[in-house]
């Protein structure tokens, strides 16, 4: 009886280490697209606010799951700095969304005040946290915020 190893075994058990760590491989790539975090083209308020389809400042009254992915954020509408379609003052609004900060969703602050620069997309209002900003830093007078730097 000899005892050892043959190249054979060795082959087979270097081709399925390979085989795993490519498996292993793959899956980081294929994860690593949706880990990403968000990321805003930066650009100057006076600017930001012209692209805008409509400029508010409200209150988050509540979140509703859209799927996995979305969701729409009910805001009480406080102050209106550029008008748009349906957003007057003390109304209720929708504003669709990504559900995870990572994805540029909005905030989920229920009860807290927010500045949202929105868009008009398909009959809906949409927005995004690049599109988000404090809303003490409004000039009232010019309808235009500052930037927090």
């Amino acid at each position: 009886m000899k005892f050892g190893v043959s190249l054979y075994s060795v082959g087979v058990g270097l081709r399925r280490l390979s085989i795993a760590v490519a498996i292993v491989i793959l899956g980081a790539l294929a994860f690593a697209g949706s880990a990403q975090a968000c990321s805003c083209v930066r650009m100057a308020p006076s600017e930001a606010m012209k692209r805008a389809d409509a400029a508010i400042v409200g209150r988050l009254v509540k979140v509703l799951p859209r799927g996995r992915l979305r969701a729409d954020y009910r805001y009480r509408v406080q102050r209106v700095y550029k008008r748009g379609s349906g957003i007057r003052r003390g109304r209720t609004i929708s504003v669709r969304s990504a559900r995870q900060s990572s994805a540029c969703g909005l905030p989920h602050g229920t009860g807290r005040r927010y500045g949202l620069l929105l868009s008009r997309e398909r009959r809906r209002w949409t927005g995004g946290l690049c599109g988000v900003f404090k809303p003490r830093l409004v000039d009232s007078k010019r309808g235009l915020y500052r930037c927090a730097s």
